[in-house]
C-alpha cells in the first residue's frame, strides 16, 4: 500500500508539471490572493474617514467641536456646507460617510445650563467605515461635552468646587488592542482562500479521473491498495497548500510583527487538521455525485460560504436556526475559533484541542462516506466521461 500511495503521489505530481492551469491554481493564484489581500488590508486601522459638518449655529462651542472633529486621527472633516441638502448630496455622492449637525442656538443652550444635542446622520450601507465613524464623533463629542461641563461648573461654584464624576468607564480592549482589521481579517481571510483554492484543486483531481475514465486503470489494484493510491492523490494538495499556510502566518506573524500568542505549532496542526477535514468533504461530495462539474458546483457553495457563516466577523449565536446549523457543518468555523484562540487570545493548547478533533471528524465521516463509492466507481464504467 505503500508503494501504490507514493507512486500515486508521484502521478499527480508530474500531472500537475504538465498542466499550466492545474499548476496554477496552486503555486501563483494562491500567491496573488494572498498579496492582493494583504496589500488591501496593510493600512491596518482606518484613518482620516470623510465626514461633513453643517455648523447652524456658528458659535464658539461649535467651532471647537469642529476642530476636535477634524484633530481626531479616524476623521477628516471633507466639507462644511451651509444647509443639509448640499450634505445629503455628498453622503450619496460618496464624499463623506456622515454628516454632523451642530444645529442652530446650540451655544445658548450650553450656556443656560441645558443639554445641546448634535445629530449625526451616517450612510449605513457600508457598516463597517460608517461604525467607526459613529464611534469616532461620540468618543469626540463625549470628550468636549466632558470638558464644557468641568468649565462651566468651575465658572459658576469656583474652580476649587470642581470634583471629578463619581463613576466613570473605563473600557479595555482585549487581543487585539490596537482594532487592527489587518490582524482580525488577514488572518482569517487568508485561510479561507487557501481552504476554497485546495478544495476546489482536490475535487478537480478526483474528478478528473472520472471525467477522463482514467480511474479503472489508476485503481486496478486490490481494495487497500486504491485507498491507497487516493490518499496518494490528495497528499501533494496537503503538502503545498500547508507551505502556503505557513507563508501567510509568517507574513502576518514576523513581516508585519502580529506574533502568535499562543502555539505556533498548535496553529499548523490547525493548518493540516482543515486540510483534512476539507479532503474528507471533497471525497464526500466527489463520491456522491460521480461527476467533476457537479462536485465543483458543490464545493463553490460550500467552501465558499466558510467566511461568512464561521461565526468569527459576523456573530452567528443570534442568526436563524439554518445559519447556525449551517455553520456548524462548515469545517472552517472551528478553524476560525482556533485562530482566536492561539492567534489573538493566546489559549492554553488544550482549549483547541476539540477544535482539532472536531476537523478530525469531518474527515472520518467525510471519507467514511464518499471513500468507498468512490473507488467502487472504478468498476462501473457507466460513471466515467460525465462532465
Amino acid at each position: 500500500m505503500i508503494r501504490a500511495f507514493v507512486d500515486s503521489a508521484r502521478r499527480e505530481t508530474a500531472f500537475l508539471r504538465g498542466s499550466v492551469w492545474d499548476l496554477a491554481l496552486v503555486t501563483w493564484l494562491p500567491l496573488l490572493l494572498l498579496a492582493i489581500l494583504a496589500v488591501q488590508l496593510s493600512a491596518g486601522v482606518m484613518r482620516n474617514l470623510p465626514i461633513v459638518v453643517v455648523d447652524e449655529d456658528g458659535g464658539g462651542v461649535a467651532r471647537d467641536l469642529t476642530r476636535k472633529l477634524e484633530a481626531s486621527p479616524g476623521l477628516k472633516v471633507a466639507a462644511r456646507p451651509p444647509d443639509m441638502a448640499q450634505a445629503e448630496h455628498l453622503v450619496r455622492s460618496n464624499a463623506a460617510y456622515a454628516v454632523v449637525l451642530i444645529p442652530r442656538d446650540l451655544e445658548r443652550t450650553v450656556l443656560r445650563g441645558e443639554t445641546g444635542k448634535i445629530l449625526l446622520f451616517y450612510n449605513a450601507s457600508y457598516s463597517t467605515p460608517s461604525g467607526s465613524v459613529l464611534r469616532e464623533v461620540g468618543t469626540v463629542v463625549q470628550a468636549h461635552a466632558k470638558a464644557l461641563a468641568g468649565e462651566q461648573s468651575a465658572a459658576i461654584a469656583g474652580p476649587a468646587r470642581v470634583r471629578p464624576q463619581p463613576v466613570s468607564v473605563q473600557s479595555r480592549i482585549l487581543y487585539n488592542p490596537q482594532a487592527s482589521y489587518e490582524l482580525q481579517l488577514v488572518a482569517l481571510i487568508h485561510p479561507a482562500l487557501l481552504h476554497l483554492l485546495f478544495m476546489i484543486a482536490v475535487v478537480s483531481a478526483l474528478g478528473r479521473e472520472l471525467r477522463d475514465g482514467t480511474i479503472g486503470a489508476w485503481l486496478a489494484g486490490p481494495r487497500g491498495e486504491a485507498v491507497a493510491a487516493v490518499a496518494g492523490k490528495i497528499a501533494p494538495y496537503i503538502l503545498i497548500f500547508l507551505l502556503w499556510g505557513a507563508l501567510a502566518t509568517g507574513y502576518l506573524a514576523v513581516y508585519r510583527g502580529w506574533p502568535v500568542q499562543g502555539s505556533v505549532a498548535m496553529l499548523m496542526a490547525g493548518y493540516l487538521a482543515l486540510y483534512l477535514a476539507y479532503a474528507g468533504m471533497a471525497l464526500f461530495i466527489v463520491g456522491a455525485t460521480l461527476s467533476m462539474g457537479q462536485a465543483l458546483s458543490m464545493t463553490a457553495l460550500y467552501a465558499g460560504a466558510s467566511f461568512a457563516f464561521a461565526g468569527a466577523i459576523f456573530p452567528i449565536e443570534s442568526a436563524s436556526a439554518f445559519a447556525r446549523l449551517w455553520s456548524a457543518l462548515l469545517p472552517f468555523t472551528r478553524f476560525a475559533r482556533l485562530v482566536a484562540e492561539q492567534w489573538m487570545i493566546g489559549a492554553p493548547v488544550l482549549a483547541s484541542l476539540g477544535s482539532i478533533l472536531a476537523l478530525f471528524a469531518f474527515l472520518v465521516v467525510g471519507s467514511g462516506a464518499g471513500l468507498p463509492r468512490y473507488v467502487s466507481a472504478r468498476m462501473s464504467p457507466e460513471v466515467w466521461g460525465r462532465r
